[in-house]
């Protein structure tokens, strides 16, 4: 149902677009735009109910012979056709045209059709329609007009005695029509007239109230307006993909726009020193410049030009003033820094504004104290997470020192890993879970005795079984360790094959974990440059030659083309210092 009724609304629109002219259109709740609503609804009924009126009422008087009323009712939708859409003419001339020309059409119907027609109703409505669309002054020449036009067609009833036309079939019960159509003449218009007098006074009485609400609700949209600031402000404020010193900057302009102000800054103090350094500035000519910060009691500093020349220290911002300029300083502080806002701006600031400045000047303290934590929470972090990597690379030369890997294995796999991770733009905190399971990929071999370990001839089928658990050994070890538990698949999975027969858990293709894959090439390429209980370490075009025989077998066929393409690079060995510590 709403759907449809918005449908409908839809379809007046538009037609009052067709059919009304830029100019004349004016906006909803005045007596100008329902006339204008009916005018459109009167065209749209006129021109799709009415032609089969009219084609039918047409054919009816043709086949009657009476060629005359044959040939006006098609004259009459044409006409109202060229009103509709005639928007050369004003929407106010052409809206006076259809409801006469609708009037002279009923009087016309009355005329031919008399008793068997709708005359009457017909003429009735466009009385209606007339005192709608006609200026209260000029209501009673409606009823006039009508007057007269019944009483000429009282005396053409009278010369006619039923030679012609057929209302005079009426007979006897004319008479009682036209008093009847005169009276209801008279009742319409005086309602219509009360109508639209009420509708006139209200739509003053509406204008005039609007005006005094549009004055009342100007501080209250204002209010708004600066409350929708301090949220976006807010929202700059703790975006942490910007600079601080940016969002800083960015905050400035929109308090400078809506304090309409000429010039602000923000100056910063450690502690609770007086002397501050400007960090951000609208215009930027002070930028970096120190500033002792004023003694003064309440909640703002203000001057005027003149006051501002009468004091012996100035700020840099208090010496940009001209005339006409007044000065607002304000103190904020947080548990580290004293900040010190402030603005020239032509005239004093009123109520709201000042409201705003202070609710700023909260944003401002609270963002400091934010952006203080985090970055004592960001040193920390940065502390423990190189305690991590370097608690990481003891347990590495934990294996090494156990003949369990060979020397400098895991700096290298994690070396090549990391390489190619960057190649392919691997997101950092994959990357950082790649290096952390580099390191520990042959933790589980802790778990394994060393007779397997250490054994110089190949293993048997129940000693693979032994070595085959170490993934598992080392995903059980970690598990529970919360920095290293996103490592986890690296550990577990790093024995898989593309193909899906490696081992412990058979993954196949793109399943297996992208780190894994890239994994899998470095920790391949390191075994077989190095030398192994059961063999020697192999030549470089060895090397490539064996990964091209396993490519969709053992590795990731994009990976490995990846990888040979550039392995010189991929392959050198870079401190892990030099990666990202996270």
């Amino acid at each position: 149902m709403d759907t449809n009724r918005y449908k409908y609304y839809r379809l007046i629109f538009n037609l009052r677009n067709l059919m009304i002219k830029k100019q004349d259109r004016v906006y909803g709740g005045s007596l100008q735009y329902w006339q204008q609503f009916i005018f459109v609804n009167l065209m749209l009924t006129v021109l799709t109910l009415g032609l089969p009126v009219i084609l039918t009422g047409s054919y009816q008087f043709y086949i009657e012979e009476m060629l005359l009323p044959a040939l006006l009712l098609p004259s009459f939708y044409i006409f109202f056709i060229l009103a509709a859409f005639l928007k050369r003419l004003s929407c106010r001339i052409r809206q006076l045209l259809v409801c006469w020309g609708l009037y002279l059409l009923s009087m016309l119907i009355l005329v031919a059709t008399g008793p068997r027609g709708a005359g009457p109703f017909y003429i009735i409505l466009s009385i209606v329609l007339l005192l709608v669309f006609a200026e209260n002054h000029r209501s009673w020449h409606v009823m006039i007009i009508n007057t007269l036009s019944f009483l000429g067609l009282s005396v053409l009833f009278k010369i006619d005695s039923g030679k012609n036309f057929l209302f005079t079939e009426f007979g006897s019960y004319w008479w009682l029509i036209v008093i009847n159509a005169l009276t209801v003449n008279l009742i319409v218009t005086m309602i219509i007239r009360l109508i639209l007098r009420g509708m006139d006074r209200r739509f003053i009485r509406s204008q005039r109230f609007n005006r005094n609400l549009m004055i009342a609700q100007k501080e209250k949209i204002h209010q708004i307006e600066l409350q929708d600031q301090l949220r976006q402000s807010g929202m700059v404020i703790m975006d942490s993909r910007l600079d601080f010193e940016e969002r800083l900057h960015i905050v400035l302009e929109s308090l400078k726009e809506k304090t309409e102000s000429t010039q602000v800054s923000l100056s910063l103090a450690e502690g609770h020193k007086k002397e501050a350094v400007c960090m951000a500035a609208l215009p930027q000519g002070i930028h970096d410049q120190r500033t002792e910060i004023p003694d003064f009691f309440g909640p703002y500093l203000d001057y005027s030009h003149a006051e501002i020349q009468k004091q012996t220290e100035k700020t840099p911002l208090m010496s940009q003033s001209i005339p006409g300029d007044y000065y607002y300083g304000c103190r904020f502080y947080t548990s580290e820094t004293t900040g010190y806002l402030e603005i020239l701006r032509k005239g004093e600031m009123d109520g709201v504004t000042l409201n705003y400045l202070q609710l700023s000047i909260f944003q401002l303290s609270s963002a400091l104290s934010n952006e203080q934590l985090i970055r004592g929470i960001k040193k920390s972090r940065d502390i423990l997470e190189f305690s991590y990597d370097e608690i990481l690379q003891a347990w590495a030369r934990i294996l090494e020192l156990r003949d369990i890997e060979t020397q400098g294995h895991s700096r290298r796999v994690v070396s090549i890993s990391l390489n190619i991770a960057r190649k392919i733009n691997l997101p950092e905190d994959e990357q950082i879970q790649l290096k952390r399971g580099s390191f520990l990929h042959d933790i589980g071999k802790l778990g394994i005795p060393d007779r397997i370990l250490k054994k110089e001839g190949p293993l048997d089928e129940k000693e693979w079984q032994l070595m085959r658990r170490h993934p598992e050994i080392g995903r059980d070890s970690v598990m529970n360790v919360p920095f290293l538990k996103p490592a986890v698949p690296v550990i577990y999975h790093h024995h898989e094959r593309w193909d899906g027969k490696g081992y412990p858990a058979g993954l196949k293709g793109e399943d297996i974990p992208i780190a894994c894959r890239i994994f899998i090439l470095a920790d391949v390429y390191d075994a077989l440059i190095s030398d192994r209980p059961y063999r020697k370490a192999m030549e470089k075009e060895e090397i490539i030659d064996y990964m091209k025989s396993e490519r969709g077998t053992y590795f990731d066929p994009e990976l490995l083309d990846l990888f040979l393409g550039d392995i010189d690079s991929l392959t050198s060995y870079r401190e892990i210092g030099d990666f990202l510590h996270a």
